[in-house]
């Protein structure tokens, strides 16, 4: 009977362990950073208000969304941008993809993009300033990844003067522990 039982429980295993990576989506890694509003490859439920309690603690609501797990964005291509803010104490080398190649992902368009940060900090931005190729939905920072508790999941950088009207003086409007992205 025992051998029975082991013989299962061992069929059972390995049915089920090459599964568990589609049981869990996108290979088993969580979502860091969700695109929510004007996008046309939706690739997860509409908001529930019981399952997305982080959302809902933040008053967004969806009907459509793309979620993106790390392993997802570094697919999209990483590239590298170093900054230098005359408030910040040094140069830091950014990794990550291109927010333009998210934002197409996901099949996002739309005139404003706003970024939102895990303690509710928002910025809205024009969406045609944030194409260019230095503008990174970054991942990483300095070769280290970004991690929830210092600047991460993820942060939205670029160079001093890409947002009309933006000082050089500050980093205003680079969001940083961004985990909600929307389009309208």
């Amino acid at each position: 009977m025992f051998s029975k039982t082991l013989t299962r429980l061992a069929l059972v295993l390995a049915l089920a362990i090459p599964a568990l990576p589609a049981m869990a989506g996108s290979g088993g890694a969580e979502a860091i950073v969700t695109v929510t509003g004007a996008v046309s490859q939706p690739n997860r439920p509409p908001f529930d208000a019981f399952r997305d309690g982080f959302f809902a603690f933040h008053n967004v609501t969806f009907a459509k969304a793309h979620a993106f797990t790390r392993p997802e964005l570094k697919a999209l291509g990483m590239h590298e941008v170093t900054l230098h803010y005359p408030n910040w104490p040094a140069a830091i080398t950014f990794r990550g993809p291109r927010l333009r190649d998210v934002l197409a992902a996901a099949g996002a368009s739309g005139t404003t993009i706003t970024t939102q940060a895990l303690d509710g900090y928002a910025a809205a931005q024009p969406f045609a300033a944030l194409q260019g190729d230095d503008v990174l939905l970054a991942i990483e920072a300095d070769g280290q990844p970004l991690a929830i508790g210092g600047r991460g999941p993820t942060w939205l950088v670029f160079p001093p003067g890409t947002i009309p009207g933006q000082s050089a003086a500050t980093d205003a409007g680079l969001a940083w522990a961004v985990f909600h992205i929307k389009i309208e």
